[in-house]
C-alpha cells in the first residue's frame, strides 16, 4: 500500500507541475518584469549544461553579442526558454555535435538563437511542435509541454519565435524578443 501512495503522491506531483506550466501557456500568471540582459540569462542557463554536454561529447558555441540593450522581462521564463530549447537540441544529438547559442540585437528586437547539428524533424512534426500536449517522445518522456510553453512566454513577452529544421542536419530556433526601449524612459522617470 505504501508504494501506491509513493505513486499517486509522484503522479499528483507531475500533475502539479503540468498544471503549472499550462498556466504559464495560458498566461494566467503575470510575469515577474524586471530589467534582464539576455547575455546573463544565456550565461548562467548553459553553466547547468556544460558537465553534460562534455559527457555528451557536444560542443557549446557562444556567440554573444557584447551591446545587448537590457530588455523588460521575466528573467526566470527567459532562463524556461533557454533550458527548454537547450534540452530539446541535447536531446537531438545523441551521438555529439554542435550546440550555438546566439544573441543579437536587431533594430528594435534582440535575437537568441539556438542551433543544433542534431536529427533535425520532418515537416509533419514541425507543424504540430508548438500544439500543447505533442510530443515526439515515448510515453512517460516529456509532457509535450516544452515548447508551448516556449511558445507561450514568447508571446507573453510581446516576440516572436521561428524554428527551421532540415532531418539528419539539425534544428535552429530563433527568437525575437522587442527591446522596448521606450519603456525605459518612462520607468527611469517613475
Amino acid at each position: 500500500a505504501m508504494q501506491d501512495i509513493e505513486k499517486i503522491e509522484t503522479a499528483s506531483l507531475n500533475a502539479r507541475e503540468i498544471v503549472k506550466k499550462l498556466l504559464v501557456f495560458a498566461r494566467q500568471t503575470p510575469p515577474d518584469k524586471q530589467l534582464v540582459n539576455l547575455n546573463e540569462v544565456v550565461k548562467s542557463g548553459l553553466h547547468f549544461f556544460e558537465a553534460r554536454c562534455d559527457r555528451q561529447g557536444i560542443e557549446i558555441v557562444r556567440l554573444l553579442s557584447p551591446d545587448l540593450p537590457n530588455i523588460t522581462a521575466d528573467a526566470s521564463q527567459l532562463n524556461q526558454i533557454l533550458v527548454n530549447l537547450v534540452v530539446n537540441a541535447l536531446q537531438a544529438m545523441p551521438g555529439g555535435g554542435k550546440l550555438t547559442v546566439q544573441t543579437e540585437v536587431h533594430g528594435s528586437e534582440l535575437l537568441l538563437a539556438i542551433t543544433d547539428t542534431g536529427v533535425g524533424m520532418s515537416d509533419e512534426i514541425l507543424k504540430q511542435i508548438f500544439l500543447p500536449f505533442f510530443t515526439t517522445k515515448d510515453v512517460g518522456h516529456g509532457t509535450g509541454l516544452g515548447l508551448p510553453v516556449v511558445h507561450g512566454i514568447v508571446t507573453s513577452h510581446g516576440g516572436s519565435i521561428e524554428v527551421e529544421s532540415v532531418m539528419g542536419r539539425g534544428s535552429r530556433f530563433e527568437i525575437r524578443l522587442p527591446t522596448t526601449r521606450t519603456g525605459y524612459a518612462k520607468e527611469a522617470l517613475t
